[in-house]
C-alpha cells in the first residue's frame, strides 16, 4: 500500500513537472517580438510580392490578413508559424510619382496644419491627431482581408486567439499610422484580446499633440520609437528641429536661394524654416495646446556612425539622397542588428 502510495505521488509530481514545463515552453514561444525582428517585418512590408519576400527572407513567419491598398495606405498581419505571435505592420509612404504616392505624401504627410478630436482616448482630455494621420488611419479601418473579408479589428477579434501577442509596427508613415491604430485597438479590442499588445515604430513623424501621446503612453508604457539621429523625418513637423538637421546635414548649403532678397538680404533655408515656424506661431494655425509632440518615454536613440553612405557630391539631389538614407528602413535595420534588402 505504501508502495502505491509513493508511486501515485511520483506519477503527480512528474504530471505537474510536465505540465509547468509545456506552460513554461508556451510562454516562451509567446514572449514579445524584439525591434531586430519587427524591422525585418517593415522591410519587406514595401516588397511588390510581399507573401514571397516573406517566404524568401522571414521564413519562420507567414501572411495571415492580405488586403488591398486604399489611397495608397497598407497594412499586412503576419504570424510566427509555431507560435501566437502576431505583427500588425502598416506600410509608410510610397516612393513614387502614382495616385498612391500623392496620397501619401500630400494628403497625409504633409497635411498637418489641421487637426482631429481623437475619440479613443481613455482618461486624457483634449487629444487631437493631425489631419493628415487622421485620413491615412480612416484608410486603415477600411482595409479588408482578400481572404475573409474581415478589417483588421474584426480579423483580430475572430481569428486571432486570446492571449496572443500582437505588436502594431511601421515605419515612416506606416509608424506615424500605427500610433492611433495601436490606441484604437486597446481601446475597442475585448479584454482577452489587448492584454498583450505591443508598440514598436521606426522613424516616425509625429501623429498628435501631447494629450494624444499622453494617452498612448498611459495605454502603452513599454511602447518604443526607433529614430536615428540624423534621420529628418520624426523631427518632422518640429520646424525648429528640422532646422537643426538641415545645418547638419549640410542641406541648407545646397538650399541657398540666392534671388530671394529681402531688403538686400538673401534666405537660406533654414531662414525660411524659422520664416514658416513665426508665422505657424503667429497666425496660431496650429493653437498651442495641438502642437505636434513626440513620445520621451518611448523614444529609443540610435547612432548613425556605422552607416557608411554610397553618395557623393554637393548637388541639392545628393543631399537629398545622403539625408533619406539616415530614414530609409534598411538603415534602421541594420543598427538593429539586421541588413539590408535589395
Amino acid at each position: 500500500m505504501r508502495r502505491t502510495t509513493v508511486y501515485f505521488l511520483a506519477f503527480i509530481i512528474a504530471a505537474f513537472a510536465a505540465c509547468n514545463h509545456k506552460k513554461e515552453k508556451n510562454q516562451e514561444k509567446t514572449a514579445p517580438l524584439s525591434a531586430k525582428e519587427t524591422v525585418l517585418f517593415n522591410q519587406l512590408v514595401y516588397k511588390p510580392n510581399v507573401k514571397d519576400s516573406f517566404a524568401k527572407y522571414s521564413p519562420d513567419y507567414e501572411i495571415v490578413y492580405l488586403s488591398e491598398a486604399v489611397n495608397g495606405n497598407l497594412a499586412i498581419i503576419v504570424k510566427k508559424k509555431d507560435a501566437n505571435q502576431y505583427a500588425v505592420v502598416i506600410r509608410g509612404s510610397m516612393i513614387e510619382f502614382s495616385n498612391a504616392g500623392f496620397q501619401n505624401f500630400i494628403m497625409q504627410d504633409f497635411n498637418i496644419f489641421t487637426m482631429k478630436k481623437w475619440e479613443y482616448a481613455d482618461t486624457v482630455k483634449e487629444a487631437y491627431i493631425g489631419e493628415g494621420t487622421y485620413s491615412g488611419f480612416s484608410n486603415l479601418l477600411q482595409l479588408k482581408d482578400i481572404a475573409t473579408g474581415l478589417g483588421i479589428k474584426e480579423f483580430i477579434e475572430q481569428k486571432i486567439p486570446a492571449g496572443s501577442n500582437i505588436v502594431i509596427t511601421g515605419h515612416s508613415l506606416g509608424g506615424n499610422l500605427a500610433y492611433p491604430m495601436a490606441g484604437y485597438l486597446k481601446k475597442e479590442l475585448p479584454a482577452e484580446k489587448k492584454n498583450n499588445l505591443q508598440l514598436i515604430t521606426f522613424g516616425a513623424p509625429a501623429s498628435g499633440n501631447a494629450a494624444f501621446v499622453q494617452d498612448i503612453e498611459e495605454k502603452f508604457p513599454g511602447a518604443e520609437r526607433y529614430v536615428i539621429d540624423k534621420d529628418i523625418a520624426p523631427a518632422f513637423p518640429d520646424l525648429g528641429r528640422i532646422g537643426e538637421l538641415s545645418k547638419l546635414l549640410g542641406l541648407d548649403s545646397v538650399l541657398n536661394i540666392a534671388s530671394l532678397n529681402i531688403n538686400g538680404v538673401s534666405a537660406n533655408a533654414n531662414d525660411l524654416i524659422n520664416i514658416a515656424g513665426e508665422i505657424l506661431k503667429e497666425t496660431n494655425i496650429i493653437p498651442e495646446g495641438n502642437k505636434y509632440v513626440q513620445s520621451r518615454r518611448h523614444l529609443r536613440p540610435l547612432t548613425s556612425g556605422i552607416l557608411n553612405s554610397s553618395v557623393s557630391g554637393t548637388t541639392v539631389d545628393a543631399m537629398f539622397e545622403r539625408a533619406y538614407e539616415f530614414h530609409k528602413v534598411d538603415a534602421y535595420a541594420v543598427l538593429l542588428g539586421g541588413k539590408a534588402i535589395n
